[in-house]
């Protein structure tokens, strides 16, 4: 588990007096946790007088409406970037990396000396707030509260809540966001990235009234029936290696046309196939056009799949991680090394 700061740095940030205009950027894709983190921490922290803009990289998927409930995302394109208020301080939710803010990075270098707060929960070769400095070549104070232990962001958000007392406010909107963040990551509390603290975590937030049924169907039901025969036909023809332990599929941009469907269709279906009884490791290798190729990994105990996926310049967590090639790529080759460096990891294990 890595360490990084601690809570008391997040509250020593905003409790200073001179913040009173922040930028949120999530990362790149934002999923349910970097969007339920983003909003929920926005709206705590409004009754102080502080406001927020989140600014994300494209369109959110519309199965996280019910996290969003009409606060204002703001979509970047580099025509907008004149137009940005400087901000007092910047968030940086659910990732430490620039390269994960993709076009945002120039939000960065336009506002070099503007002070930033990362908070995350993802694992990280970076050994202290000196070195992150290093990393982004700010010339501003970086604090950082990141611990790989934790469940999502949501869950840190919503300690930092709990803990502050009146200054923020936990309502039952933001406890919506912050519980969507942590079912979204957690699978609903089914992966061992749930923790005692987790649940305690959830048991307050379901003292504030949220519908959990809600939040379950928005993020686990409630499937077009397009999507699910989609899905249907990647079980069909999902590949299963000779060992039986790892199963694979390769989702061209056809496969997609036929369902009428988009990549937001495919977003959960790598944790789906790592279900499949006797899979150690799930590989999803997503055709996003001619030069990007993304990969979703998914594993159980055999293998830390954020180790294969640092191979490939991605990253992650020990059972759900990613990867984004980009340029002129062989999907075919792809697809054959992935296998070849995951089952070479598992029967080292």
């Amino acid at each position: 588990m890595k360490k990084i700061g601690s809570i008391n740095n997040v509250f020593n940030v905003l409790y200073d007096l001179s913040i009173q205009h922040i930028l949120i950027l999530p990362h790149v894709r934002a999923d349910a946790d970097a969007i339920g983190s983003a909003v929920g921490l926005a709206r705590g922290i409004e009754q102080s007088g502080i406001k927020s803009v989140i600014m994300v990289d494209e369109e959110i998927p519309a199965y996280l409406d019910f996290i969003i409930t009409d606060y204002p995302i703001n979509i970047y394109t580099e025509e907008i970037l004149d137009t940005i208020q400087k901000p007092d301080l910047i968030i940086l939710l659910d990732h430490h990396e620039i390269e994960r803010l993709n076009q945002r990075k120039a939000i960065l270098a336009k506002f070099s000396d503007v002070p930033i707060l990362i908070i995350d929960h993802h694992q990280t070769q970076t050994q202290s707030e000196n070195e992150f400095r290093r990393n982004f070549g700010s010339d501003s104070t970086i604090t950082v509260w990141l611990e790989s232990d934790r469940s999502s962001v949501s869950e840190m958000i919503a300690e930092l809540f709990l803990h502050a007392g009146k200054k923020f406010s936990l309502s039952g909107s933001v406890a919506t966001s912050l519980m969507g963040g942590i079912y979204g990551d957690t699978g609903g509390l089914r992966y061992a990235n749930s923790g005692i603290r987790t649940f305690e975590i959830c048991a307050a937030l379901m003292k504030k009234g949220l519908a959990i049924d809600l939040i379950s169907d928005k993020l686990f039901g409630e499937k077009p029936l397009n999507q699910l025969r989609l899905i249907g036909e990647v079980f069909a023809n999902a590949e299963i290696n000779q060992n039986g332990n790892i199963i694979w599929f390769v989702a061209k941009q056809e496969f997609l046309d036929k369902y009428h469907a988009t990549q937001d269709d495919l977003e959960g279906l790598c944790s789906q196939m790592r279900d499949v009884e006797n899979i150690d490791l799930a590989i999803l290798i997503r055709e996003i056009s001619d030069d990007e190729i993304r990969v979703n990994l998914r594993s159980n105990q055999a293998i830390d799949v954020s180790d294969l996926a640092r191979k490939y310049g991605g990253g992650g967590h020990a059972r759900a991680a990613g990867i984004t090639f980009k340029g002129s790529y062989d999907l075919h080759q792809i697809e054959t090394d992935l296998l070849k460096q995951a089952e070479l990891m598992i029967c080292a294990k």
